[in-house]
């Protein structure tokens, strides 16, 4: 009996030992792992060529002296407007700083009174700036399609005085300027070659004032502020 028990359990355990050997020459199933397709980023870069318009308002005030032959007197104005134009510019990035220089031209519905008196001469009338324009530098900091910049340069332009003085009847007057601007603003891409932008320029004229007939003597300042939207096409 002990001797069948015996054979029996050598069996069992040659038939266990040959399942587990079995069972270890099994390979574990293989899965290839999906083929992956390289997908550059794209990083927008606001270098490059571009036009566009712009619409805003400005406003401006100016005061100073003035003289008829005689004594001095003052004189003091302010006024406001809507103005539009084109723009058209570049710009070069390299890392997140943007180099660029840009030109504006348009015209305005600029008006405002400006009134002196000088001795016994008085002066009233409207002050207009029909046109003008820059020519700036602009340095900005971008954020891939977003960026904040200062900008200054030339600005130029017309203005014309109609008007009454109490010696010599009504009168008309024009002169041109040169002055300079500055400002800052922000420029977002929204569309492929398409951006917006929003900004402010102050500009400061000394005796740019057209001139009323007889005047001998003109000292004073005009100091001006815009604040425009503008739509760019890149190209």
């Amino acid at each position: 009996m002990m001797r069948k028990t015996t054979a029996f359990c050598l069996a069992a355990c040659s038939l266990a030992l040959g399942s587990a050997a079995h069972a270890a020459d099994l390979r574990a199933p293989s899965y290839k792992a999906p083929a992956y397709e390289y997908q550059p980023v794209s990083v927008f870069s606001w270098t490059g060529f571009y036009i566009g318009a712009n619409a805003g308002y400005g406003w401006s005030r100016g005061d100073g002296t003035i003289a008829f032959g005689g004594p001095s007197g003052s004189f003091s104005g302010s006024g406001d407007g809507f103005l539009g134009g084109v723009q058209a510019g570049y710009n070069w990035q390299t890392g997140p700083v943007v180099f660029g220089v840009e030109t504006d031209f348009g015209g305005s519905t600029g008006k405002g009174n400006v009134t002196a008196t000088a001795g016994a001469t008085t002066v009233t009338g409207d002050l207009k700036a029909p046109w003008g324009g820059t020519i700036r530098g602009r340095v900005g900091y971008a954020w891939d399609r977003w960026m904040v910049y200062v900008t200054g340069g030339a600005a130029y332009g017309k203005l014309t005085y109609e008007g009454t003085m109490s010696t010599t009847g009504a009168f008309s007057s024009s002169a041109t300027y040169w002055t300079w601007t500055l400002g800052g603003g922000v420029e977002a891409a929204l569309w492929d070659r398409w951006s917006m932008k929003l900004e402010y320029l102050y500009g400061h004229t000394p005796d740019t004032f057209p001139a009323p007939p007889g005047t001998t003597a003109l000292d004073g300042n005009l100091h001006s502020n815009v604040v425009r939207a503008g739509l760019n096409y890149r190209f």
